[in-house]
């Protein structure tokens, strides 16, 4: 749905990463260190044979869906095929049209406009009482408002390290790890930065996992 899979047939195999665009039909599999993406969809064993996988539902799967970096990036890629629709009525219509293959209803149409109308004011609100809070912490108590500051400094320093021993592994991280590319001087691999439109269609893509009790 994204559009960013990549069907071409053949080739070496490559390493499973979330910004990787081949199908896991041409991922390097190590019997030694399974990737957690595929263990967590019943990939088999790949110490024997197998002449399929087995099928579950869990809820680890359902929390992948709904929260992790690769499927942020795909909705990402999703909302980007339709940007260029003329106003957000169109955008919805084809976002229900390329997920669900249907026309989006009246109710559908309008909880989506009503989203994408209420998500930029509610980040603006948010950002807008944080930076209330610390100026109001630093008229209240310099002190504090400098140990909180000094602490957040720590563990952005702390962050960044830890982000810098991830890119020196050998081996990269794999497909739950998040949106870190394998090669930082890579831009084909750079993640796209998170949007109302494309939280929106991750909302959509997401949506068959919650169950609506009346």
């Amino acid at each position: 749905m994204s559009g960013a899979l990549d069907l071409k047939m053949g080739g070496p195999s490559e390493k499973l990463t979330a910004l990787g665009t081949r199908r896991t039909l041409y991922g390097s599999v190590s019997r030694y260190r399974l990737d957690g993406y595929l263990a967590l969809f019943d990939f088999p064993a790949p110490n024997s044979t197998s002449e399929g996988r087995f099928t579950t539902q869990v809820p680890l799967q359902r929390l992948f869906l709904m929260n992790s970096d690769f499927m942020q990036q795909q909705a990402e890629l999703l909302g980007k095929r339709v940007v260029a629709e003329p106003g957000d009525e169109a955008k919805i219509k084809k976002l229900y049209r390329l997920v669900f293959a249907r026309e989006a209803s009246a109710d559908e149409l309008r909880a989506g406009l009503a989203y994408l109308a209420a998500e930029p004011l509610k980040e603006y609100e948010e950002r807008k009482l944080e930076r209330e809070k610390a100026a109001a912490d630093v008229a209240a108590d310099p002190l504090k408002a400098k140990l909180v500051a000094a602490a957040k400094a720590e563990a952005a320093a702390k962050e960044a390290e830890s982000e810098a021993d991830m890119s020196a592994m050998a081996e990269p991280p794999g497909m739950m790890a998040g949106m870190k590319p394998d090669d930082p001087k890579s831009k084909k691999q750079e993640p796209l930065p998170t949007s109302v439109l494309g939280r929106y269609a991750k909302v959509l893509l997401s949506s068959n996992e919650f169950l609506f009790v009346r």
